[in-house]
């Protein structure tokens, strides 16, 4: 008897263990039942449009047809065809489901290849959505991802989470086996889409107009967002309450001045995830978020893809940049080599608010980014999906894994990558250029260095340099700078930095505002105050200074120490007003005869950053309306 009381309370304790991560009645359902469990989705499409999905992810990833071939080949002024991504989308699909027994089918649902870098690799990633009045335990539309770049299938999942975790405004995201007609294509995260459904199921509010998806990249929550956000309600054609919106957001000088229309903690808890984790993919290009007016009267900021998170392909914080920082430990940045950029938000709402901040990143740190609450999760985790990766990564005897849709480029992370990348050993897969700190590791550098930067109280165990864990050392990624053209690409700089890190090295800790980060920032516009002067004379001009096209000042007199240079020329700060302000005069540059664009009704950009390209060359967006790239760009 003694012995049954200790299994089930050791049954009990498991349980309780594997459920506890979130608080149950937060999120969708679906994602509730299937936490400890992976379901299985059957999809079934005609067999022609099956033909047509695998022919068309047949795209191999080489050094001329892949995204770092077309920014070198930018950069040095080529004229570069945007990349056709195949489009496969049929409406004659189904559906059955099958969870802990229990199957529930679909007859009338959509199916599409979706993803985009995804379709470079083996494993491809799918949208679903289920029509009529069905819905699969409260969830109609959401995606199906490989998440590929990943070695560990963890990040996406453990940043949903997190977020649940945290009560913030926030998608969910599980795991499910997939089989398409029957054939088995493997391991793959569901993961919900902020679309209407979603938003009726969040905050009961059905077809709202107030709903954007920022995916375009240069949203940096200001007029240019225009541009480049979507409203996901088709029938909506009047955006005028979001442009008001971007145009507050833009002017304001403090969070007071807006904090009775938009959601300032969840934007804060946000940077602090985009730090804590190296989300780079977020804020710092301007994409993967959506901005939704609730019924308050409030806008909110709600993210999504976050597999490249928890160091993966850290170097990407680098985009953008004219120079960048030579230390090139990543993992170990402090705030401010972080947030390298000027982005007029960020520095109103968390440089000039930082008590506030720093409250929010206590309860960041405090509830959900520390080892003792993610190790643990990490290795439930592991447990759940290990036998399922396993099987993926077992390739036949023609080295396929099972799965695979992309032939001509069957690469992909090994099994005992999954295991060691899972916990602190760096790796780095140079056919998918791609590389990954430990995401253990990752977990104990930053939470060490946001400890000592914010002055908070945490546990000494891991503060401890002394402190063990273990490397597959014969695994670990090495330094790595690809070359293109002439061009060197620093990659990464592989291994354990923090491990290796030799006693007498000093670190700078701090985010106050009267100390600057002495880092590049990005050459994107972070504001749209930009002047659309034609190369003419410059005697009328409005402006002194470049910086002042991207919504920041001329620097006072005085004011010549250079923190920071990019496209709009050398960057000096204002320790008086605490913002960042330019050193470089305007002037109308140009050294081309004449404008090219004018032909076709545009003036030329005195800015360098390229939104699209077209037969007829590289467009820029200045002062509300396009303008053409000029050739002083290429140098």
């Amino acid at each position: 008897m003694l012995v049954k009381i200790i299994v089930l309370l050791l049954t009990v304790w498991q349980v309780l263990a594997e459920t506890s991560f979130i608080e149950n009645g937060t999120r969708t359902k679906l994602f509730e039942l299937i936490d400890n469990e992976i379901p299985t989705f059957r999809v079934t499409i005609p067999e022609s449009v099956l033909v047509e999905l695998k022919e068309n992810c047949q795209v191999p990833f080489t050094a001329h047809d892949d995204s770092i071939d077309r920014i070198i080949r930018t950069l040095k002024g080529e004229k570069v065809e945007p990349r056709e991504e195949p489009k496969v989308k049929t409406k004659e699909a189904s559906l059955v489901v099958e969870i802990n027994g229990e199957k529930k089918s679909f007859d009338k649902v959509t199916f599409s290849l979706g993803g985009n870098s995804s379709r470079l690799m083996a494993r491809q990633g799918y949208n679903i959505k289920i029509r009529g009045k069905k819905d699969l335990y409260g969830l109609t539309q959401f995606k199906l991802r490989s998440d590929a770049h990943d070695a560990t299938y963890l990040r996406t999942k453990l940043v949903s989470d997190i977020h649940n975790r945290l009560g913030l405004t926030s998608i969910s995201a599980s795991y499910v086996i997939l089989y398409i007609n029957d054939e088995y294509y493997g391991l793959h995260m569901i993961i919900e889409s902020i679309k209407l459904p979603w938003i009726k199921g969040k905050f009961d509010d059905e077809d709202t107009p107030y709903l954007y998806n920022c995916s375009k990249g240069a949203c940096f929550l200001n007029p240019n967002c225009m541009y480049m956000c979507e409203n996901e309600n088709e029938d909506v054609t009047d955006n005028s309450e979001f442009s008001e919106f971007l145009k507050r957001v833009d002017s304001a000088n403090s969070a007071k001045d807006i904090e009775d229309i938009f959601e300032i903690d969840q934007f804060l808890y946000e940077m602090a995830y985009e730090y804590l984790l190296g989300a780079w993919d977020h804020i710092f290009i301007g994409h993967n978020f959506g901005l939704y007016k609730q019924k308050n009267g409030k806008w909110i900021i709600i993210y999504y893809d976050y597999d490249n998170d928890f160091g993966q392909d850290p170097v990407d914080v680098e985009y953008g940049l004219v120079e960048t920082n030579p230390n090139k430990d990543y993992a170990n940045y402090t705030f401010d080599e972080w947030f390298n950029r000027p982005i007029r938000v960020v520095d109103i709402l968390l440089y000039k608010n930082q008590d506030r901040f720093k409250k929010i990143m206590n309860d960041f740190i405090t509830k959900a980014f520390n080892p003792d609450v993610l190790y643990p999760r990490i290795d439930e985790l592991k447990e759940l999906i290990r036998p399922h990766v396993k099987y993926d990564k077992t390739p036949d005897e023609n080295g396929i894994c099972p799965g695979v849709i992309n032939f001509v480029n069957p690469i992909e992370y090994s099994y005992e990558q999954f295991e060691a990348n899972s916990e602190f050993t760096t790796i780095e897969k140079k056919e998918l250029r791609g590389s990954a700190y430990g995401i253990k590791y990752w977990i104990l550098a930053r939470y060490r260095r946001t400890c000592e930067t914010f002055n908070l109280d945490c546990n000494p165990v891991y503060l401890d340099e002394n402190y063990e864990y273990p490397i597959v050392k014969e695994m670990e990624g090495e330094i790595d700078t690809h070359r293109f053209d002439g061009v060197d690409f620093s990659v990464f700089k592989g291994g354990n930095p923090f491990y290796h890190r030799d006693s007498s090295d000093t670190y700078s800790y701090t985010i106050d505002s009267s100390k600057p980060s002495q880092t590049p920032i990005s050459e994107e516009p972070t504001s749209t105050q930009i002047s659309n002067a034609e190369p003419t004379s410059t005697q009328d001009s409005k402006y002194k200074c470049l910086s002042e096209l991207v919504g920041y000042p001329c620097c006072a007199k005085g004011i010549k120490a250079v923190y920071a240079k990019d496209e709009y020329g050398e960057w000096g700060y204002d320790f008086k007003k605490n913002e960042w302000c330019g050193l470089t005069p305007y002037e109308e540059r140009t050294n081309e005869e004449t404008c090219w664009s004018e032909k076709y009704g545009y003036p030329c950009c005195n800015g360098c950053y390229v939104f699209e390209t077209d037969d007829d060359g590289q467009w820029g967006y200045e002062n509300n309306q396009w303008c053409g790239i000029q050739s002083y760009c290429s140098n």
